[in-house]
């Protein structure tokens, strides 16, 4: 057996060859395909080229942008503006200041300088976002959220009948009230009586979206009559702005209301969306 040389077989080591081999080739392929999607959204392509958001449609003035109307295109340096944006991230959720055309390049002067999800992005378009102030008492307890449907009750302190049907024909309401029916005269004789108090309540809204709810602080108070209620605002109970969902007539009628009168809400049921008839009511207060 002189002579003979004994060789190891290879084919472990070269498995071993291939199997690093692929790793390697995975991480490569990995890290173009990382480059290639941000390249997509941002950035410069290979020859320089600079990339910038265009609207991918006809974007109407006052318009919220979402990301399926926007392209990022890759235009040559001299093509691309200073300041053009380079990420459709950096847009969406802003609003447009002025119509934009398919294919224009967006700028920071067409848009809202922020993006967010305020009270204005809340309101359906033909309504108002106005606010009111209501008391606690009748926000079930502080349990009335934003999002849910609401009655508005107004509470109104009046002299006499005559002034409490001027004032529902302000409202824009199509109901009157009658002299109320009232005690016998319980002045001692020789006293003099004092003149009636009226307190007239009337449902101003129903079915109406709470868009927020923030409470404000202010002293509960220690009880008394409804006139005391509405004369005493040092001691009325904790208050709340609520902010409503209206029609501009409602927006308009409902900040008379509440500069004249107290409000109050009434929750509805979920899917309760029924209007209902109610008279309103005129009770006399000492």
């Amino acid at each position: 057996m002189a002579g003979q040389t004994i060789t190891k077989p290879r084919g472990d080591k070269t498995q071993r060859y291939v199997f690093y081999l692929g790793i390697i080739l995975a991480a490569i392929a990995a890290i173009v395909v990382f480059v290639a999607v941000n390249s997509s959204d941002s950035g410069t392509s290979s020859g320089g080229d600079v990339a910038v958001v265009v609207a991918q449609q006809d974007i109407a003035a006052q318009s919220r942008i979402t990301s399926d109307m926007l392209k990022v295109e890759f235009v040559s340096s001299d093509q691309a503006s200073a300041d053009a944006f380079t990420s459709r991230s950096q847009l969406v959720d802003r609003v447009v200041t002025q119509d934009v055309a398919a294919g224009t390049q967006i700028l920071p002067a067409t848009v809202s300088d922020f993006a967010g999800d305020g009270l204005a992005f809340k309101v359906e378009p033909g309504t108002r976002g106005i606010s009111v102030e209501v008391r606690e008492v009748v926000t079930a307890g502080g349990n009335i959220k934003p999002g849910d449907q609401v009655d508005v009750v107004g509470l109104f302190q009046v002299d006499s009948v005559e002034a409490a049907n001027h004032l529902l024909t302000q409202l824009g309401t199509p109901y009157s009230v009658a002299e109320p029916q009232v005690a016998a005269p319980t002045a001692a004789e020789g006293e003099e009586e004092a003149p009636d108090q009226f307190v007239l309540t009337v449902t101003l809204l129903q079915n109406v979206k709470v868009l927020g709810l923030a409470q404000t602080l202010t002293p509960t108070s220690g009880g008394g009559t409804v006139a005391e209620e509405l004369e005493e605002t040092d001691t009325e109970p904790r208050a709340a702005t609520a902010t409503l969902q209206l029609v501009p007539g409602q927006a308009q009628m409902i900040t008379t209301a509440d500069e004249h009168g107290v409000l109050r809400m009434d929750v509805r049921a979920p899917g309760d969306a029924e209007i209902v008839e109610v008279q309103p009511t005129l009770v006399v207060v000492k």
